[in-house]
Formats: structure tokens, sequence, C-alpha cells
């Protein structure tokens, strides 16, 4: 279970970076093409939704990630699981040593568990609480159209027959009134209903009500109330990102504005009358709620660049030509900017998996051959940190760790896991210090096996021993969270499972199984 939460905030970080940035690049867009058709802008904008729900490592030819993956500016998605822990020329990295990621103490893995799990849990809570208020306040405005009466006068009655034509919305739309709120809006989707407060009805200015009618069916025509439930619910799923809220926000400014063109481009009303509705709505009142249904009116300040952008609109046939170049240009733009995973990165993964694979392969074959097969090196005690995937305990990121980890009693004997000879036996390991004290066993048939953090030696280099010898006793020598011993298999230079090998484990659970190449699982690695 900690796993997986840890997976999760791990993948939500990925998520909340790339959004960030791909907000930054489409905020500078927008006002380049400030004066571009809204349709462009609002599909930038969807944009940075969309990213927040595409995998981390999308990646295209081509693409922003390819781009910055060639220039080096793009970090390694895929890190987390694939990074190179390969040594060079022998030399061990100089902070922590692959022997010393390991998680010693079942308490500091309990405790690394658990700060994942909490915030797995921080999360949840804050999806229900959002989306818990979210959801009252689209259910406060359906108890308003619940209490509204139906709409029954004929010339409201023509202005929507006439609108519905003209808009090609084939959907039955309810309309209703009442005095309750002062904002129209629209609810619903395969069953519309537009919400016309009564001073709307009542006003003596006609073109406010055909203006209103208009833009409230442009937004069914839109199937905007579909598209505001999918911006609220990105909005909810990633709460904590003000860039989730922000770029919904941007949609529903520029979603009116669509509906605002829509209208104009049938040349029934003129920007003037049209912008004097807008003007006439805002006088009535504004909305209570931070934009949960398309409304005509949403605050002061949008409303007044809304006003703006009417008055500077063309005829028909131009605003015709913006949105019809504002489609091709909107996906040119995803293709580009949302694959944020460079795809020369991943042929370089794919590469090394598919070394990582024959590697394993060969030890499989090698683990079945006589001779070859191990014994548990410290008998009775527990795996406390496994091979594979893990939490650094010295840096706090995800890392590889390259061998198992065992906690036993105080002053635990650590044995031979196998016969072989004693390649190392020494207090000053060359590999590196962190290691502390280290013993190396050459078994035969390029089979390896490796000791750290040993408190005292019981052999020497170049001894005969047998499987089931002590080699010394467990300590912490080293660079450690507690005493334990670290142990290694290697199998002509390469890093492998132990569990391939130590048959006391198979199956025994503790992550010990045969890693999964194609899912995290990080790829043995050369020893020098």
């Amino acid at each position: 279970m900690s796993g997986l939460a840890e997976e999760l905030v791990r993948l939500a970080g990925w998520e909340v970076l790339f959004s960030v940035v791909l907000f930054v690049i489409v905020l500078g867009l927008t006002r380049v093409l400030r004066n571009a058709s809204p349709v462009l802008r609002h599909g930038l904008w969807g944009l940075v939704l969309l990213r927040l729900l595409l995998p981390v490592d999308l990646s295209l030819p081509f693409s922003l990630g390819d781009l910055a993956a060639r220039a080096q500016l793009s970090p390694s998605v895929e890190g987390s699981w694939v990074e190179e822990w390969a040594l060079s020329d022998g030399a061990q990295p100089e902070a922590v040593t692959l022997g010393d990621a390991a998680l010693v103490d079942s308490g500091t893995w309990a405790e690394s568990g658990a700060w994942t799990l909490l915030l797995g849990a921080l999360w949840l809570g804050g999806v229900v609480v959002v989306g818990g208020v979210i959801a009252e306040r689209r259910r406060r405005y359906r108890r308003v159209i619940g209490g509204a009466a139906p709409v029954r006068e004929a010339r409201v009655d023509a202005i929507v027959r006439r609108w519905k034509r003209r808009l090609g919305v084939r959907r039955r739309v309810r309309m209703v009134t009442s005095g309750d709120l002062q904002t129209p809006f629209t609810s619903g989707s395969l069953r519309p209903v537009v919400y016309l407060p009564r001073a709307v009805l009542r006003c003596e200015d006609r073109g406010v009500l055909e203006a209103v009618v208009a833009h409230e069916l442009a937004h069914v025509k839109r199937w905007d109330d579909l598209q505001l439930k999918f911006q609220l619910a990105v909005s909810v799923l990633y709460f904590f990102n003000p860039v989730a809220w922000l770029a919904a926000s941007k949609m529903r400014e520029e979603s009116e504005r669509i509906c605002d063109a829509l209208v104009l481009s049938r040349g029934d009303l003129s920007p003037l009358t049209y912008g004097r509705s807008v003007v006439a709505v805002l006088r009535l009142g504004l909305p209570d709620g931070p934009g949960v249904m398309p409304a005509l009116g949403y605050n002061k300040k949008s409303l007044h660049m809304r006003i703006k952008s009417i008055m500077k609109m063309n005829g028909p046939a131009g605003r015709h030509r913006r949105v019809v170049y504002s489609l091709p240009a909107a996906l040119a733009f995803g293709l580009f900017l949302l694959p944020m995973a460079g795809a020369s990165s991943e042929r370089s993964v794919r590469s090394v998996e598919d070394d990582a694979a024959t590697t394993v392969e060969q030890a499989r074959t090698l683990a079945q051959e006589p001779g070859v097969r191990l014994a548990n090196p410290m008998p009775g005690s527990r795996v406390s940190a496994a091979w594979g995937p893990m939490i650094n305990p010295f840096t706090g990121k995800e890392q590889h760790h390259r061998g198992v980890d065992l906690a036993g009693q105080p002053s635990a004997q650590v044995q031979a896991a196998g016969a072989g000879v004693v390649e190392e036996a020494t207090t000053d390991y060359s590999g590196g210090a962190d290691h502390g004290t280290v013993v190396i066993l050459d078994h035969g048939g390029g089979v390896k096996t490796f000791y750290s953090h040993l408190d005292s030696l019981a052999v020497q280099k170049g001894q005969r021993v047998s499987s089931g010898d002590v080699l010394g006793t467990q300590g912490s020598t080293g660079k450690t969270t507690g005493p334990h011993l670290h142990f290694e298999v290697w199998v002509n230079g390469e890093f492998v499972d132990p569990a391939l090998y130590v048959t006391d484990w198979r199956g025994r659970g503790h992550r010990l199984e045969v890693p999964d190449l194609k899912s995290r699982t990080r790829p043995p690695h050369r020893h020098r």
C-alpha cells in the first residue's frame, strides 16, 4: 500500500512540474495571441489541464520534451528507476554508496511508508472536501432551477426557436425563471435548462433579452456545461496545484468570449446591442460562486475585458476564418507542447531495458546450474530492505537498491552463502569507505557474493570457505542507519537480485521476485 502511495506522490510531482512549465509557456502565448480567436486561446489553456492527465513519459520526436532532452535541459522522468548507477573506473559515489541505500531498520522503512500514506490520505481528504464544496455550489444552482417557473411567454418562445435554428441546436431546451438569482446561467448537457432572471424578462430593452437567450443557447451548442464538469474534476483532483485552477478559470473566460463571437457571427445582433446586454447583466448582479455553472456574468474584470473584445469584433466572414485556423493551430501546439519526455531518452531507456532482460535471463540460467545455489547468509534474520526501487534514507530520493539487507539479533553471525575463495576481507574496502568492513567471496562460474557493514572478520583474503562458514558478525560499520548485513550477488560483473540464487527467499514476498523489466525495476549494473 505504501508503495502505491509513494508512486502516486512521485507521479503527481512530475505532473505538477510539467503543468507549471506548460502554464508559463501558454501564458506567454496567449498574451502574444491576445487578438487571435478565443477558440485558440481556449484550446491552449485546455492543454494545461490535459497535461495533468497524460502519462509523464509521453514523448514524440521533435516535441518540446524531445528538444529539451537533446539540449540536456529536461530532467530524466525515468530516472527514478532507470538512472544509471554503473561505476566508472571502479570509483564509488562520494555521498551514499549503493549498499548504504539500504533501509535497515524496519521502523525506518515503516516511517518512510507512513509519510507517503499520510500524503495520500491528505490528498484524498482534500479531494473529498473541495469536491464536496464544488458539488454543493452546483446543487444550489440546481435548487434554484427546481424552484423556478417555466417561461411561457410567446416572445421568449419565438426568440428561442429562432436562435436554436441559427445556432443549430437540436436538443430540447427548457427555459425557467424566478427572482431568486439575478444572473442567467445554463445547466445540463443532454437536457439543458436555461435560467433567466425575472429582471431580464421585464427589461424594457428587448435587445437584452435576445442577447441573453442567444448567449445561453451558444453555451448549449458548445456543450459548455460538460466541458465545465471536466475542468472542475481536474481542478478537484489537483486541488493543491494553483495552475489547475488558474487554467480552468482562463478556459471559462475564453468560453464566454467564444459564445460572444458565435452569437455575433450570425449577424442578427450588433456588437453595440450585445455589449449593452452584458452591461445590463452586470448591473443586475454577479454570481456568488467561482464559475461552477456556464453563465453570462462571471466577474467584473472578465466582463470588462469581454466588452472590449466585443467592440473589436469584425464581420462574420473574418470571425469564421479565425475559427477555422484556430483548431489546427491548437492541435499543432498540443502535439509540440504536451509530450515532455524526450523521445531520444525513451530509446535509450528501451535499450537499457533490453540489456537488463538479457542479464537477468543469464542469471536465471546460471542459477539453475549445479554449484551456484546459495544459502541465506544470516539464517533467522529478517529482510529489512529488498532488491529494487526504494527510498534512500539519507537523501529522501528513490534509488535502486542493488542487494538485500538482512537484520538479525545483535552480533548475529554472517555465514558464507556458498563454497568459495575469499577474494576480499578488509576494514578498508577500496570500493568505498561507506561500505565499512567488507567480505567478497568468489564461488566460481562468474558468481561472487558481497557482504558489507560487518562488525568483525573471521576470515582472511585467499582463504577457502565452505557454505555456512562464519565470515564475521553483523555490524553497522560504514554509513548505515543501524546494524545489518548488506548482501549482494554478482554474476559476470553484474549486480543481480540475490533471490535468483537464495532459494530460501523464493516466493516469500519482500519484493524478492525476479524484476519486471517492463514496469519500474532498475536493470542490473556492472561492478568494476
